[in-house]
């Protein structure tokens, strides 16, 4: 196994089992069973931009994380001119490269900092920057830096330090600030013998990290955050949204979301990302600034059914995938090895026909492949891209590619194509 796959893939599993919800006993056969696809999407356990083992070989499913973007607002998605409801679209031949067919939105840094370090990338700080986060050991946070994307030029914006088995995850940025979260266990009468969560800020120039502190522990393990209008909200894996001010303050509960987690704010959803049982993710919608609200159509037999803010993407029991709006119209099929999990409600990753472990970006609203590079290696290994609805705002696709990180703006894609 490679140093890079063995990194990631201790960093997986010791974050699962940081994140993971206390099994029932018989939950280890129940997963067990679940398809390839299914298992996958166990991703959702990790923070954004984390990485998972795939069944079947050594495999690892990267997900997407980004920055801020103007809340959207629930409408039909137009219709797809790259196929139709009465028969599933041919799998495109190999496509041109990412790079090569949307040259504005992707781009190859190195693997590595000038000193040698290396990274993983996190979100975007803006339109031209990275957010990095460097490790002193597996998974574990020593500091973060900025990445200019037209210049090459890194800088230090903190040091994180935590306690020995405390982990940083969960980054988000707005207002001139990066945010994150730590777990731990609860030391106080409230808190005791339970997982308390943690929240910590620093201006994207830089600084030391400052506490964003509670009136009360956070009880419970955060999944999701985001900054807006001066506050830091954030949503808990167990279920519940919360907010609190982006200096500190008092912890408030978001009308009617006490099951739901944050999707893209200001959508709130329940059941979240990650549903051990089968069920759709978010297929219930709430405004948590309007109280306007959404629920999904999903019809019987309908399988691992993903849903975004305007879209929905599933399986269906005849093995085809399709994606559709939450209403229920606009029904199209999906191209045969597509993941039906979208990004920013149109992308898709996909499996390159013909090319065991190829994989491919496949816009659904224009038809548009860009072939992402990857290959198994001489020993098989590979990595599996999975993109997700949520997770921020679904932005940045980042994986290492033959010593360069490939770096991906969906956002920018998007306004491009």
């Amino acid at each position: 196994m490679s140093d890079g796959l063995e990194e990631n893939l201790h960093a997986a599993l010791r974050r699962a089992a940081e994140r993971a919800p206390r099994a029932p006993g018989a939950l280890s056969s129940q997963v067990a069973a679940r398809s390839r696809r299914r298992r996958a999407r166990a991703h959702a356990l990790f923070a954004a931009a984390a990485v998972v083992v795939v069944a079947g070989g050594t495999g690892l499913a990267v997900r997407g994380a980004g920055g801020d973007t103007a809340p959207p607002v629930l409408s039909p998605s137009p219709a797809s001119t790259a196929g139709t409801a009465s028969g599933t679209p041919s799998p495109p031949a190999v496509p041109e490269p990412v790079e090569e067919v949307w040259p504005q939105a992707v781009w190859k840094i190195p693997a590595r900092l000038p000193g040698g370090g290396k990274f993983q990338p996190r979100a975007f700080v803006d339109d031209r920057t990275v957010l990095l986060e460097t490790w002193e050991s597996f998974e574990k946070a020593n500091a973060l830096h900025a990445y200019d994307l037209d210049t090459g030029d890194v800088r230090k914006v903190a040091d994180i330090r935590t306690p020995k088995g405390v982990f940083a995850s969960g980054y988000s940025v707005g207002e001139g600030r990066i945010v994150w979260q730590t777990i731990e266990e609860g030391d106080g009468d409230e808190s005791k013998g339970t997982r308390v969560t943690k929240f910590w800020s620093v201006p994207v120039e830089g600084g030391e990290p400052a506490a964003v502190t509670t009136d009360r522990p956070v009880v419970g393990r955060g999944d999701r955050l985001t900054v807006t209008g001066g506050k830091l909200a954030f949503s808990l894996f167990e279920g519940g949204v919360f907010t609190v001010p982006l200096g500190g303050g008092t912890v408030e509960p978001v009308p009617g979301a006490d099951r739901h987690h944050i999707l893209l704010w200001p959508w709130v959803g329940t059941p979240g990302e990650y549903t051990p049982d089968g069920e759709p993710s978010f297929e219930e919608l709430l405004n948590a600034e309007t109280g306007e609200t959404s629920r999904a159509t999903v019809r019987p037999g309908e399988r691992n059914v993903r849903c975004g803010v305007t879209v929905c993407a599933g399986d269906r029991g005849d093995g085809t995938s399709f994606h559709r709006s939450r209403d229920g119209s606009q029904e199209l099929d999906l191209p045969s090895g597509v993941f039906a999990e979208p990004a920013l409600d149109r992308f898709y990753a996909a499996h390159l026909p013909g090319s065991p472990g190829g994989q491919y970006l496949y816009d659904r609203l224009t038809g548009r492949s860009g072939d992402l590079g990857l290959r198994p290696n001489a020993r098989g290994e590979s990595i599996a891209i999975t993109l997700s609805p949520g997770v921020n705002d679904g932005r940045l696709v980042a994986y290492p590619l033959k010593g360069k990180y490939v770096i991906i703006d969906l956002e920018r894609l998007a306004e491009g194509s």
